[in-house]
């Protein structure tokens, strides 16, 4: 055990340290968000069916759209519009995204 806690103690500080997600390049990811505008750049915007109110995403946490990307890739978030963009979405895409997004002033 003695041996074992230095090793365990070196994993976990190195996972602490790891980013949470690749870092990302915003001038792709600008060009990747160009159809995102369509619904969540226009004001009071709501979305025909189901009815909702379309949030703004422009100066959202980067994290949190990382994170809201991949659950609608993968089928954990569901929207059928979402699940149809992200599905197309690389991690490193979701990256760049989200890196554009965050970066924006929020409106």
């Amino acid at each position: 055990m003695r041996r074992l806690l230095p090793a365990l103690c070196g994993t976990a500080l190195a996972l602490a340290m790891a980013p949470a997600h690749a870092a990302g390049n915003a001038e792709n990811g600008k060009l990747l968000t160009y159809t995102c505008a369509g619904c969540h750049g226009i004001p009071e915007y709501r979305n025909a069916y189901p009815n909702y109110h379309v949030p703004k995403i422009a100066g959202q946490n980067e994290g949190y759209l990382v994170n809201a990307l991949k659950a609608y890739r993968i089928g954990d978030r569901q929207h059928p519009t979402m699940v149809a963009q992200a599905s197309s979405f690389s991690d490193q895409d979701i990256a760049d995204i989200a890196a554009y997004l965050a970066a924006q002033k929020a409106q």
